[in-house]
């Protein structure tokens, strides 16, 4: 009994090993995704200038056409840093904007953490390219000079950081070498219509009908959209005029700083009304551009030639304005938007440059 008991136990110690030898040898299952798939399935970049370090993330890696495409950029800047993040669907190309979903949240060493997430859909196959992403911030740490050399800088204490361009490959939904040739019918038609045919031909013109009346309220809805947003740029650009002017008439120490605010205001509110991408322009590219795009009439252009003569003569070429010079500039800021703003924007702030 004892001779049999043990010669079990033996049988059944073998058969234990060898079911781990198999499980050992076993191939994973290539149907089971693995825990860096994820990762895989994205084109990361990071670019760093001084205490701003950015990442871009886009995913998928390998897109086929029709799906959707998620863009992440993640700035994470330093204590005493402030940023400012691209303007929305700016440098995108041809891309649509699906959905876009904008973060900022402080870190507890100090810390700030900036996301913006962009749902895009690509307008077709082949290789597409996503620009250069903008991020501008100010350095307010007292070693910002010293920590910060060679940095590209944008006035005292202003830098931008470019990203790198992102080039990716949208697969087409046609499989490669899948013939595409139209073909003929493979059965003559009947003589006369069937009943199938009477109703299509009963039904076409309602449907012709619908499909004209939805197509006239989306491009409607699309018009009315745009004139909001053109609407909206003369609301932001008078909230911040009322902003500046709260923190008080420049002093010589801060005057370029101050002139730099006031001229990137009057550029935003043009690029959001007119379309025109202002910030990215020098004075003389914008100038060129505002003659041949924006409609402006002459005595439009002669004051914001003037404006912007002004404020790079403060920021470029160390002129220091007296308090009666930086009126003049903030008035005339406000006298371009106030004339060029469209018709049904809002009604101007009596605290604003003193416009009733």
């Amino acid at each position: 009994m004892t001779a049999a008991l043990r010669m079990l136990n033996w049988r059944g110690l073998s058969l234990g090993i060898a079911l781990l030898c198999l499980g050992a040898c076993r191939k994973p299952d290539p149907a089971t995704p693995s825990p860096t798939d994820a990762a895989v399935d994205e084109i990361v970049q990071v670019s760093e200038s001084g205490p701003v370090k950015a990442t871009v993330t886009l995913s998928p890696k390998k897109p086929q056409l029709g799906d959707s495409l998620t863009l992440t950029l993640t700035v994470r800047a330093q204590p005493g840093v402030q940023v400012e993040m691209p303007p929305f669907g700016e440098a995108l190309g041809r891309f649509a904007i699906a959905s876009f979903t904008p973060r900022s949240d402080g870190q507890p060493d100090g810390s700030t953490l900036h996301s913006q997430r962009y749902v895009l859909e690509a307008p077709m196959s082949g290789r597409q390219r996503i620009p250069s992403l903008r991020i501008e911030f100010v350095d307010k740490r007292a070693s910002a000079a010293s920590a910060d050399a060679g940095t590209a800088q944008t006035g005292d204490d202003g830098h931008e950081l470019l990203t790198d361009e992102i080039a990716i490959d949208i697969a087409s939904v046609l499989r490669e070498g899948q013939d595409h040739e139209l073909r003929g019918l493979r059965d003559p038609l009947a003589e006369g219509p069937g009943p199938a045919q009477l109703a299509a031909f009963a039904v076409a013109p309602i449907a012709i009908l619908v499909g004209l009346g939805m197509a006239w309220q989306l491009r409607r809805m699309r018009r009315r959209s745009a004139l909001q947003v053109r609407i909206s740029a003369y609301d932001q650009a008078r909230q911040r005029l009322a902003d500046l002017e709260g923190r008080g008439w420049p002093v010589q120490q801060d005057a370029d700083a101050w002139y730099v605010d006031l001229s990137d205001i009057v550029r935003r509110y043009i690029e959001d009304r007119f379309g025109v991408r202002a910030p990215e322009l020098t004075t003389e590219e914008f100038l060129r551009e505002a003659h041949q795009q924006l409609g402006l009439s002459p005595a439009q252009r002669e004051l914001l030639e003037a404006f912007l003569r002004t404020c790079d003569r403060v920021k470029f070429a160390g002129y220091v304005p007296q308090q009666a010079e930086s009126q003049q500039a903030f008035t005339e800021a406000c006298r371009f938007v106030e004339d060029t703003r469209l018709k049904g924007a809002g009604v101007p702030s009596a605290s604003v440059g003193g416009s009733p």
